[in-house]
Order: C-alpha cells, then structure tokens, then sequence
C-alpha cells in the first residue's frame, strides 16, 4: 500500500478473517515477529547501558557489538513471515494502478508462489550452513558465543515464513478464481 493513493483509486478489500489451522498458524506467525521485536528491544536496552557505562564510568559492556550483530541477524528473520503473511513487504503499485482485480490476484498469486521458492531455497541453505557450523564450531571473540545458536531461530522463522507463503498462495488462488474475467 502505498502513502498517497492517486485520485479515483479505491482502497484495497480488507482480507478475511483466517480461521481454522491457518488462524493459528497467523497467530504463531504475529507471535514470533514479536518475539522478534522482544530481541530489538533488549538490545536497545544493551546497548544504551553500555553507552551510559562507557560516558559515566569509561567501560562500555564487553561483547555487545557481538551481542547485538548475533541477535539483530535473529530478529530480523523472525519478521520475515509475518511481513509475507500481511503482506508487509515491499510492492511497486504503480504497476498494479490501472489493473482489474484479476489481474492484481494473478501478480499477488505469482508474488507468493515466488516466495514459497524463495522460502524453500533459504531453509535449505541455512540448513547446510547449519550442519558446516555444527561440524566445524566457531564462536565470537569476546563472548565465545557458539555461531550455530543463530540457526535455530532462523531455520525456524524460514519454515513459518515458507508456511507463510503457502497460506498466502491459497489466499491468492482462492482470490483469483473468485475475481471476475475482464
């Protein structure tokens, strides 16, 4: 959606209530984006303590760049899938302005049957990269945090985000047999 809708243009339906395993599947996906914000906030929270340490008494807390370059990573997955399942992400309506309804579920169909391709070529990267890290363990300098302990999360917001796509695909089909043919 963009910030100013050119004149004549009609708002965007509102989306339907999700029932049934796709509800609770869109409630598990809000939660773990707020756990997602949850993991922001405690590193605002860090790293204005440690810039308060380091101006009052000149020791800044050890590690908190590790801290914050380790969980920013996290966070920023876990908003991956609930960014696809509201549609959240980035859109170009300029294309999209002068199309009839079918037209727009047809570009909203192939938008998250791209992120379903998208979503599965992650999970199985990160996946790789995961076992590398467990058979070859490193750990960051000042904490020794263990690498691997980022997969987990990741892998785990690449699946809702892949379960994301899928529930907005169906969306997306169901939208475009239901448009009518211009």
């Amino acid at each position: 959606m963009s910030f100013v809708d050119p004149p004549g243009r009609r708002p965007a339906p509102p989306r339907p209530a999700r029932r049934g395993w796709t509800g609770g599947l869109a409630i598990l996906i809000r939660y773990w984006a707020l756990f997602g914000g949850a993991i922001i906030l405690v590193l605002v929270l860090i790293t204005a303590a440690s810039a308060l340490s380091n101006l009052f008494f000149d020791a800044p807390f050890a590690g908190e760049y590790e801290l914050a370059k380790h969980f920013v990573g996290i966070a920023i997955f876990t908003f991956l899938p609930y960014c696809q399942l509201t549609g959240a992400n980035v859109t170009v309506d300029i294309f999209t302005t002068g199309m009839g309804e079918r037209a727009k579920s047809a570009m909203a169909l192939l938008s998250s049957l791209l992120a379903v391709l998208f979503a599965l070529v992650l999970l199985r990267q990160m996946a790789l990269g995961f076992r590398d890290y467990l058979r070859f363990p490193e750990e960051t300098a000042a904490l020794h945090l263990p690498l691997w302990t980022a997969f987990p999360p990741i892998l785990l917001s690449l699946l809702l985000l892949l379960i994301a796509a899928l529930i907005t695909s169906y969306d997306g089909w169901r939208a475009f047999r239901a448009a009518a043919p211009t």
